[in-house]
């Protein structure tokens, strides 16, 4: 069984100014989509094009959008259906050789597209790049997305072992058309209508390199939610175990559409290996399972898994590995209060500016 093309991304010759479109999906974030496209139109390099997709908006969106209309902004309208929906809406749109989906309440940088375009070099397949944090009202929150990003070959790991590699969400990503457009339409599920990012990052770096931005290029806006008893805050992870349990069910469908879209040249592994949903699902459990004399054995029965997706994190120093070992047994053994004060700083960038720990990305 082939787990990957002969020579993935070999024939990818480099873009010479590569024309970058730049695809906004909406839905109800009138508020905030005007400062999207106002950080695209600004940009030193500009875009090829601009496409938003409102993905059935009840609110101010397809008015605010509008009005970017003689500034070239092309406005797509849909019944809502999801965010992979208007992916797959959006990529039928475009022209150009790199695309940027940007969400519509996220901002770029200036010289984001112009740090972007000159990466695409032979065999890159998509480049990607930090997101700064930033709360409700723009404010910087003073931390960035991911901690690390990962460079060259990342796509063994995922399928020999089910690790993806170290990537920002969505608006942090552009990807060579190429890679990206054979690999469509994204597969659509009724109880999942999220994570379109998911199959565009893993997916096309399983045909291609990846290459990283050094500097922060972007800003992912975090919202204000009302904290919930008996819940710790972990922004996009805030569902805890559920998290786990869809994200295998998205690994599942993500397995399933490469095998196909590949005609069985790629099969990745139906389970993932992830230390970001990891060390959400353990500390969880650990903290918000069972009552506190169930709190060892259900992080005997966690950790393993644990430990085994942090190994296999292609870009964490090892001293960073073993700090991360020392927090997992903290989780597990100190007094509650210091143990969640421990998971939240791990589990969720946000709560690493103390005065905004209440400021959290609200749940797919």
């Amino acid at each position: 069984m082939k787990s990957r093309p002969t020579a993935a991304g070999a024939l990818l010759p480099a873009l010479d100014a590569p024309r970058i479109s730049v695809l906004v999906c909406n839905h109800n974030y009138a508020h905030y989509i005007g400062q999207t496209l106002d950080s695209v139109l600004a940009q030193t390099v500009p875009a090829f094009e601009i496409v938003v997709v409102d993905d059935g908006s009840t609110d101010d969106s397809v008015a605010v959008v509008q009005a970017y209309a003689e500034r070239g902004v092309r406005l797509v309208t849909q019944a809502n259906a999801g965010q992979a929906a208007a992916y797959n809406t959006a990529l039928l749109q475009t022209r150009g050789d790199v695309l940027l989906f940007v969400d519509s309440d996220d901002l770029l940088l200036p010289d984001a597209l112009a740090e972007v375009g000159r990466r695409f070099t032979a065999g890159v397949a998509k480049v990607h790049f930090r997101l700064s944090l930033i709360g409700p009202d723009g404010a910087l929150l003073g931390g960035a997305i991911p901690h690390q990003l990962a460079e060259g070959e990342v796509a063994t790991r995922l399928l020999q072992h089910g690790v993806p590699h170290s990537s920002p969400p969505a608006s942090g990503n552009a990807y060579r058309r190429s890679v990206l457009a054979p690999l469509f339409p994204l597969p659509l599920d009724a109880n999942d209508r999220h994570g379109a990012d998911f199959f565009c990052i893993y997916g096309s770096a399983l045909f291609g390199s990846v290459a990283a931005c050094p500097q922060v290029l972007g800003l992912y806006r975090l919202h204000r939610i009302e904290p919930q008893a008996g819940s710790l805050t972990f922004g996009n992870a805030a569902k805890g175990q559920k998290l786990a349990e869809r994200s295998q069910a998205r690994m599942a469908r993500f397995s399933a559409w490469i095998t196909e879209r590949s005609a069985g040249e790629v099969r990745p592994p139906l389970r993932l290996l992830d230390f970001s949903v990891e060390k959400t699902a353990y500390a969880t459990a650990v903290l918000f399972g069972p009552p506190p004399t169930g709190r060892l054995r259900q992080g005997r029965a966690q950790l393993p898994t644990l430990l085994r997706a942090l190994w296999w994190r292609q870009d964490e120093p090892a001293w960073n590995k073993l700090g991360l070992v020392v927090w997992a047994l903290l989780v597990l053994v100190a007094p509650r209060p210091l143990a969640l004060r421990a998971a939240r700083f791990v589990c969720d960038p946000a709560s690493r500016s103390a005065a905004r720990a209440d400021i959290v990305r609200p749940a797919a």
